[in-house]
């Protein structure tokens, strides 16, 4: 073999995105492997004009397929696959040779952020990064997966985590487009079913894609196989559960993704958007003190270890939202009852109001709080001397 990294691709009609992604991974990498399974457009020129190797193969609906066929042409001792629609972070890339000149393990997990609208969305680990070695192959003709692979070969102990970043952006704004991914999706996972329909992970992505649709129901349905059919030590199950609670949300059924939150945040107990999302369901009920206080925790746990799907800003800014409106609703609820004249009442739930606000000022709320004190008192005052004799 030579070199030390080969950058294996696929790619059909990637034109507009494929030159970043070899861009940013030119400077750390031996080789750069393409293989296009029938682009109409300049992709295959673009990758060429990089420094690319491009071979061209059918396209036969099955991407772990494409992807083997990548790893033919790789010359490297590791193998680093990337999506066109990928980048590598250059703050953390250089930790790539770094790491692995003298390297004892056979695969490596490292950190994806998803990109929504130009900002970080989500985040989670991937696994892109393995020895290259004849006996390893992807699987799944959809969401194609290595690991199993390496793994069967070596052993889970020789899987290691690198800091190194990869940036996703390929989620389509456009809505037909998004759609049809997901329809493509849909039927290369059940046709998936044959073949590896005893494991829980197809199951899993088949409820990702129903989500994606909107179709809550469905994808609860598949997540509970997938649930039934998984270890909950899988990479994936964590995700699930955070999934199945939100579309128990989506579903207006607030107690059951309660039970779920409470019943997983046992095994998943540094799993900060577990505590996000039920503050969420905790608001959507009414239960101000309790919605509170799961998203102060949330400030206080801070974000979860890398190891879990997890939503940018899930220990700050999504909770400091939820906090602001938490006490909004405090105070709308306070100037209620004092309208209905019971002014203890009252008094508490601006009291939840000010106390929250000595940690999270708000100019406005303050203003707002401090006018309704004054109308609190005035309101007692009055009562008082009403109640006073005359003289």
């Amino acid at each position: 073999m030579s070199g030390l990294i080969s950058l294996c691709m696929i790619s059909k009609n990637e034109g507009t995105r494929i030159q970043r992604c070899i861009n940013s991974a030119r400077p750390f990498v031996d080789q750069v492997i393409v293989v296009d399974t029938g682009s109409t457009d300049n992709t295959v020129n673009i990758a060429k004009e990089l420094g690319a190797e491009v071979y061209k193969a059918d396209w036969q609906d099955d991407f772990s397929h494409a992807r083997n066929e990548s790893l033919k042409y790789a010359t490297g001792k590791w193998i680093l696959f990337l999506d066109c629609d990928e980048e590598l972070d250059s703050n953390t890339a250089p930790l790539l040779r770094s790491s692995l000149f003298k390297s004892e393990h056979e695969g490596y997990w490292v950190k994806i952020i998803n990109i929504f609208n130009n900002q970080p969305g989500t985040s989670l680990l991937g696994f892109r990064l393995f020895r290259n070695n004849p006996a390893y192959h992807f699987e799944c003709p959809i969401h194609e997966q290595v690991l199993p692979s390496v793994v069967k070969y070596s052993s889970l102990d020789k899987i290691g985590q690198l800091d190194v970043t990869i940036f996703h952006y390929g989620y389509d704004t456009d809505k037909a487009a998004a759609k049809a991914k997901c329809e493509r999706n849909l039927r290369l996972l059940n046709k998936s079913l044959d073949k590896y329909g005893e494991y829980g992970f197809v199951y899993f992505y088949l409820g990702v894609e129903y989500q994606k649709l909107g179709e809550y129901q469905r994808a609860l349905d598949y997540y509970t196989i997938s649930l039934e059919k998984s270890n909950l030590g899988e990479s994936y199950a964590p995700a699930m559960v955070r999934s199945m609670v939100y579309c128990n949300m989506a579903l207006n059924r607030f107690d059951e993704g309660i039970r779920m939150c409470e019943k997983y945040q046992g095994i998943y107990p540094e799993y900060t958007d577990l505590v996000y999302l039920k503050g969420a369901l905790y608001f959507n009920q009414g239960q101000l003190i309790r919605s509170l206080d799961c998203m102060n925790k949330c400030l206080t746990m801070g974000p979860p270890p890398n190891r879990y799907f997890s939503s940018h800003g899930i220990a700050a800014e999504k909770p400091l939202i939820y906090i602001k409106n938490i006490i909004a609703a405090f105070i709308k609820q306070g100037e209620m009852l004092i309208n209905q004249g019971d002014r203890i009442a009252a008094h508490g739930s601006l009291v939840h109001a000010y106390q929250q606000l000595m940690k999270q000022p708000d100019e406005k709320l303050f203003e707002k709080l401090i006018e309704l004190n004054l109308l609190l008192i005035n309101s007692v005052e009055n009562t008082c001397n009403k109640q006073s004799p005359s003289n």
